[in-house]
């Protein structure tokens, strides 16, 4: 009866163990034995179908035992599939089963909760920054130091609208939306204004301006 020889692929991993055993003149099940590897592990390694295994760990593990068996370069296998399947170690059935099983494991009412949990932290800790913050003051007139010849002089600025705002420590009275406005009876030269803002808990804000009053420049003509 003739016999059929099937053909090997010896330009693979797997065809290369495969040839190994076979010039040995060696059977799936006595290496089987000898190695404490099952057949069917051996028979995926043959046919280079590593995907079958448990993990890339396994892979390895099975590469290398079954590599120094046949006598063969273990290191050099080992490069190699590392060059070509150590980057896709998602594939195997235990890496996809870590990725499903930590899916299964989230629990929608965990998230949602911890979701709340997450606001709630979030709105008191932006409530208590609103809160113990200096509020910020930003003048609308004048922008900046000036000199002026009339009198009386007045400010206007804005903060925020829960603060209470002062100007030479004196509350302001009219303070709507959080726009202030305060006037003052300069005296002649450099007046130097003290501006304070400050919410119940808050650290307190202040700002200076600097103001020039030339005395009897504001004379009718």
């Amino acid at each position: 009866m003739p016999f059929t020889k099937k053909e090997i692929k010896i330009n693979t991993l797997g065809g290369l163990l495969k040839q190994a055993r076979l010039s040995q003149g060696l059977k799936l099940e006595e290496v089987s034995k000898k190695i404490g590897i099952e057949v069917k592990y051996l028979e995926f390694l043959e046919a280079d179908d590593f995907y079958k295994l448990p993990s890339s760990t396994y892979a390895r593990g099975f590469l290398k035992r079954y590599s120094e068996f046949l006598k063969q370069d273990a290191e050099e296998i080992i490069k190699q599939w590392n060059l070509k399947y150590h980057h896709r170690e998602k594939d195997f059935p235990k890496e996809r089963m870590k990725k499903e099983n930590f899916l299964e494991k989230i629990n929608p009412k965990i998230v949602f909760i911890g979701i709340i949990v997450l606001s709630v932290m979030f709105y008191f800790g932006w409530s208590a920054k609103k809160v113990l913050f200096a509020p910020k003051i930003e003048l609308l007139f004048p922008l900046q130091d000036t000199v002026v010849k009339e009198r009386p002089f007045i400010i206007q600025g804005k903060t925020d609208s829960q603060a209470d705002v002062f100007v030479n420590n004196q509350l302001v009275e009219e303070f709507e939306k959080g726009i202030f406005q305060q006037r003052i009876d300069l005296l002649p030269g450099l007046n130097t204004i003290e501006i304070s803002a400050k919410k119940r808990y808050s650290k307190k804000s202040i700002i200076y301006l600097q103001v020039v009053f030339e005395e009897g420049q504001n004379l009718t003509e």
